[in-house]
């Protein structure tokens, strides 16, 4: 499939370490970001392959642009929706700007460019569209309810998507990926997140979710977790929602000892209760 990947979120850890992975097979990229100076340290690994995008997302002048880039590439034959943020924190509580800005970046955003790559691959008959979704779009999580809401909202869009698209030779493929070793995770961590997030004994590396990608990516399955036997309990929870006050307990404590272990084990400090 090389060609030219475009992705989102181009100067985070998952993209730099999709990014490596994606050179070595010869793909050229295109980042977009709206930090300048990542970005720029980002296409220093390979100058020649590597093109720069400077864009806010919850711009709509920077996000048109974005969308114009898709329809201009001429061998664009992959697009990542990467990008994503988080403001922890129970709903009531959260700004409202807070609110919205869930939905700009983790919805909106990346529901226009899918829309620009969706009428380009479609006529062309081939492309990729991988998202890299989040856990929190398979089980809610307290907590971080708008970051969910914007999660669950994309899953039911690519879902959609893939019946509409794959019979045509478009490939839509969603990895859902549990708690990953980022400055966004730390930074819920250390700012009132969901202990939810630390259910799993190790976090997940950035690696480990680039190699999930590709693999999502390579293979025939719309949507890929991981790792599996999480999301399988989420999907069984959220599919049977009076169940969430009788076992939310049991996991809360679970989260909570491995929050501590996340903490302890970087030399982090827990944000003091509300």
């Amino acid at each position: 499939m090389a060609g030219t990947a475009l992705i989102t979120g181009g100067a985070g850890a998952i993209a730099t370490a999709l990014s490596g992975k994606l050179l070595e097979r010869g793909f050229r990229l295109v980042l977009v970001d709206l930090d300048a100076d990542r970005l720029a340290e980002a296409a220093r690994r390979a100058p020649d392959r590597i093109s720069v995008h400077v864009a806010d997302l919850t711009r709509p002048a920077d996000l048109e642009g974005v969308a114009d880039l898709i329809g201009s590439i001429p061998d664009l034959v992959l697009l990542v929706n990467n990008a994503g943020v988080i403001r922890p924190g129970d709903y009531a509580d959260l700004a409202y700007d807070d609110v919205a800005l869930h939905m700009a970046v983790n919805l909106l955003a990346p529901m226009r460019l899918t829309h620009a790559a969706a009428a380009r691959f479609r006529a062309e008959g081939q492309g990729c569209i991988l998202s890299i979704v989040s856990a929190a779009g398979l089980v809610a999580l307290p907590g971080s309810a708008a970051y969910s809401a914007s999660k669950f909202g994309l899953r039911g869009l690519l879902i959609a998507l893939a019946q509409e698209l794959e019979p045509q030779g478009v490939k839509i493929r969603s990895l859902f990926p549990g708690a990953v070793d980022t400055p966004m995770l730390r930074y819920e961590a250390t700012h009132g997140g969901s202990v939810l997030n630390f259910l799993n004994k190790d976090v997940l590396t950035a690696d480990e979710v680039a190699a999930a990608a590709v693999k999502a990516m390579d293979g025939g399955r719309i949507e890929v977790s991981l790792p599996e036997g999480e999301a399988l309990l989420g999907r069984i929870i959220c599919a049977f929602p009076a169940l969430m006050p009788k076992v939310l307990p049991h996991f809360v404590k679970q989260g909570e000892q491995g929050l501590k272990r996340f903490l302890e084990s970087r030399g982090l400090t827990a944000a003091p209760p509300r």
